[in-house]
């Protein structure tokens, strides 16, 4: 008896899991208990979804709980979309061991394979009528695979390698068990369906995580109280009953929710009693269970939160299943209000609580004479395994869950279609029952998974009163669809917000190791007066246009909003800064820019940043003056470049008037020729970056969608990075045009947006 709460190669080998058999000689017995399943062979026990190559191993159960049955049998048929194993034809204990072996061929042995159709006559007791290669055969409650001498459990299998392509279906149906009583006729019980998806293991997010929509049970914490028992769940389907935690239950096809899995007749908050625990009454149920509390809030996400003091105080509540033998729901809830085209974790924490409820082939239970372990030194039994369901489609399995008296989180990534706003999720007991497959269940969850944002110059820029300021957000995500923003302002601290640019939908390059933009706003000079001083700055994110609408699906970085401020400088630089330009030297930063107009004796402050966003001044250089038409300037920063380093010029003069490079980026992991920090879309102005190996001339050209050109220039660029742009763009129409840039026999392509 085991409780449960709730709370690559590339090639996957599929294996099927078939019903297990009672079988009866008296009218008046209970029918087998019947049930499929699969194991994902190929993610093993950390789980995932069914990918093309996996080897998936079907199993079928067949569960003998009373009586004797005679004409014991299991049919299948291979599912399309896959290919079958050979050599892997078996019946196997309840702890997926193999208990008999098959060839494929007829008339050898039990089991068989013809065509596309699996056989396997099932029935080993010598003297009782076993299966023959051409015969079904008897099967009793007290038979081997045996659970405590009361009940016989099979499971029928094969494996299969999965053909289907990403995004296909695959249906495991039409399978079926046959038994008979006595001298009556041949009963077929078929076996449930299951269809699986074939999907993209994304796993878990690895970015931000949004607001959990999973609704019901407390947001499925399953809220918390004084009382050591809860009432029942109506997300817990009619499969399982309710019971409270005493000294035998919940026992199989039950489930309880409490803040202490102790005994009702001796409670305690320790887990430190002996397993198993003989005390009487035994303070843990059926004196083998773990001994604690749920995983809400817990300081150690894996430890958990200790048993509940129900009497001194409160505790939150965990679900608790003791698995049934057959295969079915343990939770379900339609989750409604969400976001189309938008990526959501679907989660959970599992606990196995149970390290010695084995019971092995012959009946013997963990801590008996001759007892077989499930594995070396592990006596838990049939490991808890859950599939996850979304609108009746399997599209993950958790694995299984070994023992490790630690809560371990459970979960994969599900992208919601072009126009879905809702599903059902339904969580599937994968494991047959007996011995083990006790398990806690907590903090289900359904969230977004979001990008992130970083702001420069900074989140909190100065500018000078009446100045223009320019100010960045490069957005990254893990996933590829948020490509639709805008900008606003708000001047009111953050109530209420207005629409700076117009939506956009644009263009996300991959990095590496996530899918980025960079978008920049000149705040005008009319927003930069002294009134002006604390207005706030964001960006918006979503990944469609009506989701750009909805305050419910889109996303800002509530953390990082840019909070102006304005300073007063005098009157505005009238200097023009032409160029300016970065690369390695020796392991270190050399930096170079251009100015025209000088007409009046200014400042050069370097400023440095190690995360992009927080700058200091590391040099000063006084300006040459209006000598030239055009003055250059050169500095090496003496400190070494370990990684990253980001540099931008500030330019000031007597009466504190002010204004600011671009920014740029040296990367001592970055080499050869690239196009890098296209501002996009733009609108007077098209800014970018180009990084080069060598000193050189790039053309770069702009081209409509009919590859007429509208713009084109040539740059002398310098070894390592070079900030470049298209002046006077504010006369071309609105729409997309092409970017090019050709460096000898190289060129890069650029799809931007003029808004």
């Amino acid at each position: 008896m085991k409780l449960f709460v709730l709370g690559k190669t590339k090639f996957l080998h599929l294996f099927i899991f078939s019903t297990i058999f009672y079988c009866c000689s008296v009218s008046v017995c209970a029918q087998p208990d019947v049930g499929r399943s699969y194991v994902n062979i190929t993610k093993g026990n950390n789980g995932g979804t069914v990918e093309t190559g996996d080897t998936l191993e079907i199993r079928s159960s067949f569960v003998v709980k009373s009586g004797t049955y005679d004409s014991c049998g299991y049919y299948d048929a291979i599912p399309a979309g896959t290919t079958y194993i050979p050599g892997t034809i078996r019946v196997l204990t309840n702890e997926g061991k193999i208990y008999k072996q098959f060839t494929d061929a007829f008339g050898d042995d039990p089991g068989y394979k013809i065509g596309n159709n699996i056989t396997i006559n099932l029935g080993y007791r010598t003297a009782s009528n076993p299966a023959t290669a051409f015969r079904r055969g008897r099967v009793g409650n007290t038979y081997k695979p045996s659970f405590y001498g009361s009940a016989c459990i099979m499971i029928a299998s094969y494996r299969v390698v999965v053909t289907a392509a990403l995004g296909a279906n695959i249906n495991i149906s039409g399978g079926n068990m046959t038994y008979k009583i006595g001298l009556g006729p041949v009963t077929s019980l078929p076996l449930n369906s299951k269809t699986i998806k074939v999907y993209t293991n994304y796993g878990i997010c690895s970015n931000t995580v949004g607001t959990n929509a999973i609704g019901t049970e407390s947001n499925g914490t399953f809220g918390s109280g004084k009382a050591k028992n809860r009432g029942t769940s109506a997300n817990v389907p009619t499969g399982y009953t309710y019971n409270i935690f005493d000294l035998n239950s919940p026992n199989d096809y039950y489930y309880g929710i409490s803040n202490n899995t102790s005994t009702k007749s001796n409670y305690t908050t320790s887990n430190a009693w002996s397993i198993p625990d003989g005390s009487s009454p035994s303070h843990r149920v059926f004196t083998l269970w773990d001994i604690i509390g749920d995983h809400t809030g817990a300081a150690s996400p894996t430890a958990g939160n200790p048993p509940a003091d129900t009497v001194n105080g409160t505790g939150g509540y965990m679900l608790v299943i003791n698995s049934a033998y057959r295969i079915d729901s343990a939770f379900v809830q339609t989750i409604t209000g969400l976001c189309p085209n938008t990526y959501y974790e679907i989660s959970c924490w599992m606990r196995n609580i149970c390290s010695r409820c084995g019971c092995d082939s012959n009946g013997t239970g963990a801590g008996g004479a001759g007892y077989i372990p499930t594995a070396l030194k592990d006596s838990s039994g049939v490991y808890p395994s859950l599939s996850f369901q979304v609108d009746g489609i399997d599209y993950y399995t958790t694995g299984r869950l070994l023992y490790t008296g630690q809560w371990v989180k459970k979960g994969f990534t599900y992208l919601t279609g072009p126009a879905q706003t809702s599903f059902t999720l339904k969580y599937f007991n994968n494991a047959p029952g007996g011995g083990g497959n006790d398990w806690a269940l907590d903090d289900i969850s359904v969230a977004t998974c979001l990008p992130n944002m970083k702001y420069s110059p900074s989140i909190n820029p100065t500018v000078c009163r009446g100045n223009f300021l320019e100010i960045y957000d490069t957005v990254s995500s893990y996933f590829n669809n948020y490509s639709y923003f805008k900008w606003g302002r708000s001047t009111d601290g953050g109530i209420t917000w207005s629409d700076v640019t117009a939506p956009v939908d644009t263009t996300l390059v991959f990095n590496g190791t996530s899918y980025q933009f960079l978008t920049k706003y000149t705040i005008p000079p009319a927003h930069t007066t002294m009134a002006d001083s604390a207005n706030l700055y964001r960006v918006v994110v979503a990944t469609t246009s009506g989701n750009l609408s909805n305050p419910n699906c889109l996303y800002t970085d509530p953390t990082s909003i840019i909070t102006l401020k304005v300073i007063e400088c005098g009157a505005p630089l009238g200097l023009d800064l032409l160029s300016f330009s970065g690369k390695f030297y020796n392991g270190r930063g050399e930096l170079q820019w251009v100015t025209a107009k000088e007409n009046e004796p200014v400042s050069f402050d370097i400023e440095k940043s190690i995360d992009g966003t927080h700058f200091i001044v590391i040099a000063t250089i006084n300006g040459q003056g209006n000598k030239n038409e055009n003055n250059y300037y050169h500095y090496i920063d003496p400190a070494l470049i370990t990684d990253k380093a980001w540099y931008r010029i500030s330019i000031y003069n007597d009466g504190d008037s002010k204004k600011y490079s671009n920014i740029i980026l040296l990367n001592i992991g970055v080499t050869g020729f690239s196009l890098n920090n296209v501002i996009n879309p733009f609108s007077n102005k098209l800014d970018f970056q180009i990084s080069s190996p060598q000193n050189s001339v790039v053309d770069v050209v702009l081209t409509n969608l009919m590859g007429k050109q509208v713009m084109r220039k040539s740059y002398t660029v310098y070894e390592g990075i070079n900030s470049l742009s298209f002046n006077n763009t504010d006369n071309l129409p609105v729409g997309i045009f092409i970017l090019q840039v050709r460096y000898k026999d190289i060129i890069i392509n650029r799809k931007v947006l003029k808004k």
